[in-house]
């Protein structure tokens, strides 16, 4: 089988250096500042699991499993639904570079983050998370025994856990997501169990040695489609319109991008002057879903069946524009000739769109080139459940072990994780939701309040978190 692949020298060290970008961005949290516990083990676990969609969690708990907690809520990811962005406004950290380890550098004019050299500057860092860090090695892997490694990570975290002494412990298990990816919702499931069971016993240890209930809370970025899906044609599509894919953008109708996975969505940096003529053609291709463009004071919304944009609205509470410029769309149902515009309260619109196709969608697209990233691309494809844009050596490998769903996207499927609670009820929220209901002062607050400690504001440390813009 190996053979067939035909792996050439320099198609493994493509992929050597893809799998290392897949890996890169897991770091040790600082250890000065955070509250210490009073009895010497933490009084909370925040478990953030990379990629865990909310119906398979939300099953589960139907089926009597995770019996401890709350009900489970929905937590609406980032467009694009990608860890590095959404856990990144989760824990409160600083926006990564781009949506991707591998992007388009505008500065540099070319794409980066596909040398093993640029890969060590960490520029992803999850100061945020006290887990430990992985090695590359590991990480690379990981993709080829997910799911015997998703436990070895699981049991380290129960094992760093009960030797720390902080207030809140915030834990990773990044394994997760290749599980998912490889396994598809079976595998998703079957590795839940283990966590409920691992919960389980944690909280027995935390019982037998300080005769008190831990608190936990667990979170995940995203969802997955949890469907195998057909590879778009980017390249033949974007060559049908004259452009063509390069790593540096030297002509009108050059086009950059980097596909560092098998994801729903793709980052996609053009000329200026030719960023509508490529969007306008991405539109019209087989299994995209919509298309959005920067426009500067507006976000371009392009779908096969309409035409969009997107502007905040006011100085109050958050509210986003929505002008229409032909059919409808996000699909909002809108009795909105076109030209017309609507207004939309952000917290209204988030509790009626969080079941819909596309969940949260003008926070969200507005925020993919306003305040998510550094630095932006232009163009933004989110493609339809059912299809990808893959690296073809990171497909090759899949290949051998198969794979059974993606994320990135915009999609429903692909955008809602999970978010739930054994000590309290919680609601559905988005990332910066999911940030204040995890690092808020009000739950600091109600941490301390519950193990009868004092609550006095000058004693609650800063919530982690990042402003709207």
């Amino acid at each position: 089988m190996f053979a067939r692949l035909n792996w050439t020298g320099p198609a493994l060290g493509r992929l050597l250096v893809l799998l290392l970008a897949l890996a890169a961005g897991r770091v040790l949290a600082d250890e000065s500042g955070p509250p210490v516990s009073s009895d010497g083990m933490p009084q909370r676990l925040v478990l953030a699991l990379d990629g865990i969609p909310y119906e398979v969690f939300a099953d589960l708990q139907k089926q009597g499993h995770f019996a401890d907690f709350k009900p489970a809520a929905k937590m609406v990811s980032t467009f694009p639904s990608l860890s590095d962005v959404a856990f990144a406004a989760i824990g409160g950290a600083e926006p990564p570079e781009g949506y991707q380890v591998m992007r388009f550098d505008p500065a540099q004019n070319k794409v980066v983050g596909n040398t093993i050299g640029s890969l060590g500057s960490r520029a992803h860092s999850r100061a945020w998370v006290d887990s430990r860090n992985h090695s590359s090695l590991h990480r690379m892997v990981g993709y080829m025994a997910a799911y015997s490694m998703a436990l070895r990570d699981l049991r380290q975290i129960g094992q760093d856990f009960l030797l720390s002494d902080r207030q809140t412990y915030v834990a990773m298990l990044g394994q997760s997501d290749p599980v998912l990816h490889i396994d598809g919702r079976v595998g998703a499931e079957k590795l839940l169990l283990e966590v409920d069971a691992f919960l389980q016993d944690l909280q027995a240890q935390v019982r037998a040695r300080t005769g008190r209930e831990l608190l936990v809370d667990i979170v995940s970025d995203h969802g997955s489609t949890m469907v195998k899906g057909k590879i778009i044609p980017l390249d033949q599509q974007l060559r049908s319109c004259g452009f063509q894919r390069r790593d540096r953008i030297e002509d009108s109708h050059d086009v950059a991008y980097s596909l560092a996975g098998i994801i729903g969505s793709v980052a996609i940096t053009t000329s200026p002057e030719s960023t509508e003529e490529a969007a306008r053609c991405l539109a019209a291709a087989e299994g995209v879903d919509l298309v959005a463009i920067d426009r500067g004071d507006a976000v371009g919304v392009l779908a096969a069946d309409g035409e969009a944009e997107i502007r905040p609205a006011g100085s109050g509470d958050e509210a986003y524009e929505y002008r229409v410029l032909r059919g409808d769309p996000l699909q909002l149902a809108l009795p909105v000739n076109v030209g017309g515009v609507e207004i939309f309260d952000q917290a209204s619109l988030f509790a009626k769109s969080i079941d819909a196709p596309r969940p949260d969608p003008l926070r969200r697209l507005w925020r993919a080139f306003h305040g998510e990233v550094k630095e932006p691309s232009p163009i933004l494809v989110s493609l339809a459940d059912g299809y990808e844009a893959a690296n073809p050596e990171l497909r090759a490998l899949a290949s051998l072990r198969g794979r059974f769903g993606t994320h990135g996207s915009m999609t429903r499927l692909a955008s809602l994780g999970v978010i739930v609670s054994n000590w309290r009820e919680v609601g559905d929220v988005n990332v910066q939701g999911a940030n204040e209901t995890l690092f808020g002062a009000r739950t600091l607050g109600a941490i301390q309040q519950a193990f009868g400690e004092r609550t006095a504001a000058t004693a609650a440390p800063e919530p982690k978190g990042r402003s709207s813009p």
